[in-house]
């Protein structure tokens, strides 16, 4: 019982005294109210609620884990993923209005929804506004294999433009979602295209023509549900790693 709580007993110092969450291992690393805003192209700030869709994969905290991989225990509180940010915001409590976050280090991960975020180091991460050389990533399979299959969501910005005329309206900012695939081989990373031809190319060529066979065997044509799509990909990685 006194393990499981460490985690708990930690955050509550973050919310309370910054010395203490020092002494502790954790430390905020950003000022989290900075999440609500986003730039674009060396404009100014504009508040996220003048922008269509959202940067978060969902608008509510909801609980998940935290996990300590070096103190090996997790703490169940509430947690929201500002994916445009990359940033996991933390709330002790549903009626307490601060939020707080924990050094990025692949020491902790997070649950949330049933998925399994871990900090990955990789340029292939970088988009055009996310240049951190790391991120966290959805991990889809074991990450004992030589070869691991990630998911990585992304949002994107989209400037808005004012109207040609006074009949035109005005379009604001939006923002899109997505997410990609990545393969980590080795110590290296590459993304893998989900499509049926063109995920073969993260793979070495000498392994192509029995993925290929596997592929057209198990009449996968990676389209589909994203949960379709995402089962199809995790055996594609798993038969690799049988091979």
């Amino acid at each position: 019982m006194k393990k499981t709580l460490t985690l708990l007993i930690a955050l509550t110092f973050i919310a309370t005294s910054y010395s203490q969450a020092e002494l502790m291992g954790f430390r905020d690393y950003r000022d989290i109210a900075d999440s609500f805003y986003m730039n674009f192209e060396g404009s100014d700030k504009f508040n996220v609620e003048d922008v269509n869709g959202t940067p978060f994969l969902g608008e509510g905290f909801e609980y998940g884990y935290i996990i300590d991989t070096k103190g090996k225990n997790k703490s169940q509180t509430f947690l929201r993923y500002d994916v445009y940010n990359d940033i996991f915001e933390i709330q002790l409590d549903p009626n307490d209005e601060s939020l707080k976050t924990l050094e990025r280090t692949p020491r902790f991960q997070y649950t949330l929804n049933g998925e399994k975020f871990v900090l990955i180091q990789t340029d292939v991460l970088n988009d055009a506004h996310y240049t951190s050389g790391n991120g966290y990533a959805v991990e889809l399979t074991s990450p004992e294999a030589n070869t691991v299959l990630y998911k990585r969501y992304y949002k994107e910005l989209k400037p808005g433009s004012k109207g040609a005329t006074s009949y035109q309206p005005d379009v604001p900012p939006s923002i899109s979602s997505n997410l990609v695939y990545i393969v980590k081989l080795g110590d290296s990373y590459v993304e893998a295209e989900d499509h049926k031809k063109k995920i073969l190319d993260a793979f070495p060529s000498d392994k192509q023509g029995a993925l290929k066979k596997f592929i057209k065997a198990k009449g996968f044509k990676l389209k589909g549900s994203d949960q379709e799509v995402q089962n199809e990909m995790i055996q594609i990685v798993r038969y690799y790693n049988s091979i």
